[in-house]
């Protein structure tokens, strides 16, 4: 007798379990395979599917917002990477190592400046082209930056190469909203 009793209980347990428990959503899972497929589509894939699921927005986002959460990267990284250089810039004792800094830290502070906020009001009024021209542009400077230090590795050569990469990609991103 108590056997088909606990088997009923069981039962209703599982049901009231499946019922209430939270299982993967769709969209969630849509988002994910939005993020490869967007990924899939720049050029630097793997590090496009880290940086844009390290940020939880990702889960939810639609295109624009991807490229919003990679122009946001951008920025931040910049920042970062600004602050390291006005540091090392004070310690260089090669004058030509300060120079490269200083044009680095001219380049960083106009990527922040002028280069990002227009990125940013491009994917949000869905003038797409002008994210795709900045953060090109934001490219460019980063490497305009680096071959300052005349070929050999500079000091900021990994931010540098981070910050290649997120412009890129923010660039791929608001170039397949075109």
């Amino acid at each position: 007798m108590k056997t088909p009793v606990l088997s009923k209980i069981l039962s209703l347990t599982q049901i009231l379990l499946i019922a209430v428990l939270p299982f993967p959503s769709a969209s969630a899972s849509a988002s994910t395979d939005l993020v490869d497929y967007t990924c899939k589509k720049t050029p630097y894939t793997v590090f496009c599917g880290t940086a844009l699921r390290f940020d939880p927005r990702s889960s939810t986002a639609d295109t624009t917002t991807l490229g919003l959460i990679m122009v946001n990267e951008v920025e931040a990284h910049a920042k970062s990477t600004l602050a390291k250089i006005k540091h090392l810039r004070g310690k260089a004792p090669d004058p030509r190592t300060r120079r490269a800094l200083a044009s680095c830290e001219q380049s960083y502070g106009f990527i922040i400046s002028a280069m990002v906020p227009p990125s940013k009001e491009g994917l949000t009024k869905g003038n797409y082209k002008f994210t795709v021209e900045y953060m090109n542009a934001a490219a460019n400077d980063v490497l305009e930056c680096e071959a300052g230090f005349g070929g050999s590795k500079s000091p900021i050569s990994d931010p540098n190469n981070y910050e290649l990469k997120a412009a890129k990609v923010a660039s791929a991103i608001a170039g397949l909203l075109l």
